[in-house]
């Protein structure tokens, strides 16, 4: 049986780089927020966007989930017919 040092290092590798940082942070127990995120990347492949259209309303963690504001944010900002703030800047409007 292999060692909890060396499953983490094993499931780290298999990860994108971008979100070791994160994962490291989780599994040396500095933060419960840091787990939740590396948990749900974890569980639907580190996609971002999935975790925010996340389905799964009986998982315990779905309620903390990172990324669901940005979500709730756009939906609001579409029904309600929103602009965004460059709008009217122009086609070529660079910042």
């Amino acid at each position: 049986m292999k060692t909890r040092e060396e499953q983490i290092a094993e499931r780290r590798e298999q990860m994108p780089k971008i979100h070791r940082a994160n994962y490291d942070k989780a599994m040396k127990g500095r933060s419960m927020k840091a787990a939740t995120k590396a948990f749900c990347l974890m569980c639907v492949q580190w996609q971002k966007e999935e975790v925010r259209l996340c389905t799964d309303l009986a998982c315990p963690l779905y309620p903390y989930r990172p990324y669901k504001n940005r979500a709730n944010r756009r939906s609001k900002q579409r029904s309600l017919g929103v602009e965004s703030e460059n709008s009217g800047k122009g086609d070529n409007y660079a910042g």
